[in-house]
């Protein structure tokens, strides 16, 4: 059985898996994030394939939809829809925690998992990224997280392109240690 929690070896960010995909048959994903003070989320990006509903469970998050800021409390909840540019991040001293259900829940669970499982064995660089561009192609398509300011039709022809070439390759395989399970995106 995978850890139902994961730790960002880079920003110290916690992710938990409350209700995976496989738990609710594929209609959500649901996690609980613990970001640490002055902590920063990702940089600007969007999804065309799911939606995003954030609550904060305590102290305070910066929701950023678009070019407005949305300060969120405990109890707050904000909507973030298909295609919307958007980021989060703790602007204070104290920790917050909040949950984030994704409607459908694509591969984000598996992205996660890889991604800090590659920190885990120091496959990053100082900022986290993955040295390996292919790796950073893989998870940014199983996610389905298009960074703001880039064309998306370059970054999906992009992606595509690698990941495709990779998997010709075998060179996910190594990968599946982090997931349990078989590479297919």
């Amino acid at each position: 059985m995978m850890k139902r929690t994961v730790v960002n070896q880079v920003t110290g960010e916690q992710i938990t898996f409350l209700e995976t995909a496989e738990e609710t048959n594929g209609k959500h994903l649901l996690i609980e994030v613990a970001l640490p003070p002055q902590g920063d989320g990702p940089p600007l990006h969007l999804h065309d394939e799911f939606e995003e509903e954030f609550e904060v469970v305590s102290g305070k998050l910066t929701v950023t939809l678009g070019k407005e800021q949305h300060i969120l409390q405990q109890g707050d909840r904000r909507l973030v829809t298909l295609n919307t540019v958007h980021t989060f991040t703790n602007n204070y001293d104290e920790p917050v925690v909040f949950r984030v259900r994704l409607t459908p829940p694509s591969e984000f669970e598996q992205s996660v998992r890889i991604h800090y499982g590659l920190m885990d064995d120091g496959l990053v660089d100082a900022k986290g990224n993955p040295k390996d561009l292919a790796h950073t192609a893989l998870i940014l398509s199983m996610q389905n997280t298009l960074v703001a300011g880039i064309p998306l039709w370059i970054q999906r022809k992009l992606f595509k392109f690698i990941v495709n070439r990779a998997h010709k390759k075998n060179r996910y395989k190594a990968l599946e240690k982090y997931t349990g399970k078989v590479i297919t995106k």
